[in-house]
């Protein structure tokens, strides 16, 4: 996509989610850890409100779903194969990485494992919910709140009672159901009832904030509601990036549109897939260099060298002049 055409206030989005995204592997303090507990939520959001159009070009919903299974799931398996490969190499030289078998299975199927790829498995199951959004002709408000209803009952009357249930309901309803259809709407509500919507998200979790520190004695933190996620951590991260939607987005605050229209900030907003697998390799080399960092370095370490790694990534495939445009798309996420 040109970048006349690209939305700038999406991309800024965009940015500010994974960077913040990569902020909450750094160890932060617990109240900038705390703040920041809305941006997978700011993504999926962004993910629904890009995916209308996205939908609308394929040719049918089934080439949708293909599509998005090659920007997601390849790269990953590409990656996953590299860093375990890497790995292996390392090991023999310097024993620091115990990758065992489980641990290798579980990241290709995307549940545990070296623990960052959940959120993969999190935009399959988005892209699974806007196909059967997108199918939903009739009451489809209605059924996404019974949805989540009925999540929220099924959490806290079963549990975890079995893995379908932990790793793909527990995620499909809160993130590709309730976000995913908040983020398709967003092209259609107008700034009142963004504002409204706002409000709504914003009670509910002061409410929930208020209850829970009567009850338990203690402020609760976001995050223990994260895995999976529930009505206290959806409520703020839906309330804070319909903000930040409607600040950058529909008012242009500080005329962002205009002055952050630059190729870094385009480039981070097209390319935040890959941009967040190399920042998972340069977080293992913490662990092979048995150094401890301040939140901040560590911050700006990730970024910098994730984002050039990205940039001669793309450099290279540009110089490999590849035709295919699934082999394209593979290396361009």
């Amino acid at each position: 996509m040109e970048k006349s055409k690209r939305n700038i206030s999406i991309d800024v989005l965009k940015c500010i989610g994974m960077l913040l995204i990569i902020l909450a592997h750094c160890n932060p303090p617990t109240f900038l850890n705390e703040i920041r507990n809305f941006d997978v939520v700011l993504l999926v959001i962004l993910s629904g409100t890009v995916a209308v159009k996205s939908y609308e070009r394929s040719e049918n919903g089934f080439k949708y779903i293909v599509k998005r299974l090659i920007r997601l799931v390849i790269p990953t398996y590409i990656f996953l194969t590299f860093l375990f490969i890497l790995e292996k190499i390392v090991c023999i030289f310097y024993p620091v990485f115990p990758m065992d078998e489980n641990t290798i299975l579980s990241s290709y199927t995307l549940t545990n494992g070296i623990g960052y790829v959940w959120i993969i498995r999190i935009y399959i199951l988005c892209a699974i919910s806007v196909f059967i959004l997108m199918h939903i002709k009739k009451y489809k408000k209605i059924i996404v709140i019974a949805l989540f209803i009925i999540y929220e009952i099924l959490y806290y009357t079963i549990g975890n009672a079995n893995l379908f249930l932990q790793y793909e309901i527990y995620y499909i309803i809160p993130f590709g159901f309730l976000c995913i259809y908040i983020g398709m709407k967003l092209n259609e509500w107008n700034n009142k009832k963004i504002i409204v919507a706002v409000a709504i998200c914003l009670l509910i979790f002061a409410l929930l904030f208020t209850c829970f520190y009567i009850t338990k004695g203690e402020f609760v933190k976001i995050s223990d509601y994260k895995y999976p996620p529930r009505m206290y951590y959806l409520s703020y991260g839906i309330g804070i990036s319909l903000i930040l939607y409607y600040l950058f987005e529909r008012k242009n605050l500080f005329n962002i549109k205009e002055k952050l229209n630059n190729k870094l900030i385009t480039f981070i907003g097209r390319h935040t897939m890959w941009i967040y697998l190399w920042q998972i390799f340069y977080l293992n080399t913490f662990a092979f260099v048995k150094c401890e960092v301040k939140w901040y370095i560590k911050f700006t370490y990730l970024v910098v060298m994730s984002v050039l790694t990205t940039y001669a990534q793309s450099k290279i495939v540009e110089k490999l002049n590849i035709k295919n445009k699934n082999v394209k798309a593979i290396f361009d996420s």
